[in-house]
């Protein structure tokens, strides 16, 4: 298989993710009867739930859905625990994928084109390591967007794996107590779970605002050029 074909491949399994990422808001689970079976085997429902979470995520599922939903049927630290599993075998789906059909139809097209793409490129394999850690920790960018980049950038599985693991913790930690404080109605861990979730943002961005001016001036020029900066 040539790599336009594995191109191909890879757009279509991106287009089919996304399909499941807007259908996912408008999926519904009942509650008291997963409750019920979690109450009857507890280890096999984690099981079940840490599946569901990588084989729906690897296709774009709501990873924040997913996390929200073990949060009712888990104690705390469960949850985290098995949202970092789900976070984290997706992600390694999406990586080889990536690796796999789109690596090298991307590398070669920046190769041929040069110029801003070729720029572009060279700002976020300066520090691939930092890239994955930082937009991962950012709660806003898409996860299959990051892990997809995974892929393509140059970067090995240990030091992607590492990155994706403590880029995705605090937000999954984050996440799973301020659902935990919405099912209690407790102000104080909504409160600090909120903080938390902006304050990691807020921090990954600060670390990494030299690359992303770099990349806004690439993609808009123009604005730079009138303000002079």
């Amino acid at each position: 298989m040539n790599n336009k074909k594995k191109f191909l491949l890879f757009v279509l399994f991106i287009l089919v993710s996304l399909v499941v990422a807007v259908l996912s808001s408008y999926l519904g689970l009942d509650q008291e009867t997963i409750q019920g079976f979690v109450a009857l085997n507890k280890t096999f429902a984690s099981l079940i739930y840490t599946v569901l979470f990588i084989v729906l995520a690897s296709f774009s599922f709501s990873v924040s859905v997913m996390t929200s939903v073990g949060t009712l049927f888990f104690s705390g630290p469960e949850a985290v625990a098995y949202a970092i599993i789900g976070i984290m075998g997706s992600a390694m789906v999406h990586f080889y994928i990536a690796r796999r059909l789109g690596r090298d139809y991307v590398r070669e097209t920046i190769r041929k084109r040069g110029g801003v793409l070729e720029k572009f490129d060279e700002i976020v394999e300066k520090n691939t390591f930092k890239t994955i850690l930082i937009l991962s920790a950012v709660f806003f960018v898409p996860p299959t967007v990051v892990n997809l980049l995974g892929g393509v950038v140059k970067i090995n599985t240990r030091k992607y794996a590492l990155a994706t693991l403590f880029g995705n913790f605090p937000n999954t930690l984050f996440t799973v107590y301020l659902m935990k404080g919405l099912l209690y109605t407790d102000a104080l861990l909504i409160g600090v779970s909120l903080a938390g979730l902006i304050l990691t943002t807020l921090i990954a961005l600060y670390f990494y605002t030299g690359e992303l001016k770099h990349i806004l001036r690439l993609s808009f020029p123009w604005a730079f050029k009138k303000s002079g900066k």
